[in-house]
């Protein structure tokens, strides 16, 4: 099958980046022809597909002037160069299934509106932005009351009536990342299918209790992402070491804490090899999340190779750990964490058994050959959708079942 995916970055900026590099390798592997439609790599790739510039992006948008400021906003809403992109892949490629990831704002809505009069939509639900203003709200807000700047705000907030009304009404079918994401937007009116996400499973056997020492936390150094709970956690257990990978707009506060807390360590950002590595080498990773995580791919990579996770029962994190049975959930709470990673740490049974059960859990729901086989039969389901659309002729713009 010829497989269009969609997705802003060929670089890996957060989960959704990652996941879609693993897909695309996942799917080639199955056997289907895979191109990409993103913006400009920052690096050299092998990955073929259309690439469109990049007027913005984390890094830049602070320093932008007044007049690229407002291109931005402009291309938020129809971004001309994804236009042409996907114009120019529907007559060369001809995809047989559009597989849509994260667009906005930099992508806008014309590669689904545009390609949807070709082939049928696919999206997944890595986060919220089809259902709020912000990505990260899972209440349903349709104001933006979290990103760091008024003109981040308004920007995201003008922009969900474009992601709500336009680019959610052009989809066949969606794909959550979690039971969780599926429970919220079915909740708000989108129907989706659940397939957790996947991680290449690691060969040979890991490291035992023995072997191991300390705790881990990865990901980026933010609040929501629970790193000022992991210093307080150092600080609290001073005879266990703790490390941070990652990078964030916390980053120098990380390294500040660092210097004054011994048994805590900064990393910086870390490679893929060099992360599996250091989770073989921990006895825990804390993932003390203060938002819904959509999933948890780092909760996946830990238990995969044998570390428990413990995480507070926040969003998809909770399916992921609780459904392999490779770690705890507890409350929010610092002293349940402190309590949590200090009995896995100290308890040789306990952390042998939930070191086995999310070794097992991830092979059995989380590889990618039972990723790929379930999400076929989501594209299945989609080219039946469009088959009906196009035997009826009703108008590309109208979708077959209300989103």
């Amino acid at each position: 099958m010829r497989i269009l995916l969609v997705n802003k970055y060929l670089h890996v900026t957060g989960g959704a980046d990652r996941h879609c590099l693993s897909l695309a390798k996942a799917l080639r592997a199955r056997g289907h022809d895979v191109r990409f439609l993103a913006l400009e790599p920052v690096e050299e790739t092998d990955e073929q597909g259309a690439f469109i510039p990049c007027l913005v992006s984390h890094h830049s948008r602070d320093q932008l002037s007044m007049r690229r400021r407002l291109s931005v906003f402009a291309e938020a809403f129809w971004n001309p160069h994804a236009a042409r992109a996907v114009r120019s892949l529907l007559s060369s490629f001809e995809p047989e299934v559009i597989h849509a990831h994260k667009l906005h704002p930099q992508m806008s809505a014309a590669p689904v509106a545009l390609g949807r009069r070709q082939a049928p939509i696919v999206q997944t639900l890595h986060d919220y932005e089809f259902m709020a203003a912000s990505p990260f709200d899972d209440s349903g807000s349709v104001v933006d009351g979290q990103a760091s700047r008024l003109s981040y705000r308004l920007l995201n907030s003008l922009g969900y009536p474009v992601r709500r009304l336009a680019h959610a009404r052009l989809v066949d079918r969606f794909v959550a990342v979690s039971s969780f994401v599926a429970k919220v937007y079915a909740e708000k009116g989108i129907d989706s299918a659940v397939i957790p996400n996947f991680v290449d499973l690691p060969g040979g056997s890991t490291p035992g209790f023995d072997r191991r020492n300390g705790a881990l936390f990865a990901g980026r150094l933010s609040r929501s992402k629970g790193v000022n709970d992991t210093i307080e956690l150092a600080r609290r257990l001073p005879d266990m070491p703790i490390a941070i990978a990652g990078d964030g707009p916390l980053r120098s506060m990380v390294e500040a804490e660092a210097a004054r807390v011994p048994n805590l360590s900064y990393l910086g950002s870390v490679g893929s090899d060099e992360l599996e590595e250091r989770m073989r080498s921990v006895r825990v990773v804390v993932m003390p999340s203060q938002w819904s995580e959509p999933a948890g791919l780092v909760a996946l990579e830990a238990m995969a190779v044998g570390t428990p996770v413990v995480a507070y029962d926040r969003g998809g994190l909770t399916d992921y750990v609780c459904d392999a049975g490779g770690g705890r959930v507890i409350s929010s709470d610092i002293e349940l964490l402190a309590r949590a990673c200090s009995q896995l740490h100290a308890d040789e049974e306990l952390w042998n058994r939930l070191s086995s059960a999310g070794v097992a859990g991830t092979r059995r729901t989380h590889s990618a050959d039972t990723y790929v086989r379930r999400l076929e039969g989501v594209y299945a389901d989609a080219r039946s959708d469009f088959e009906i659309r196009s035997r009826r002729r009703v108008d590309p713009l109208t979708p077959v079942s209300a989103a």
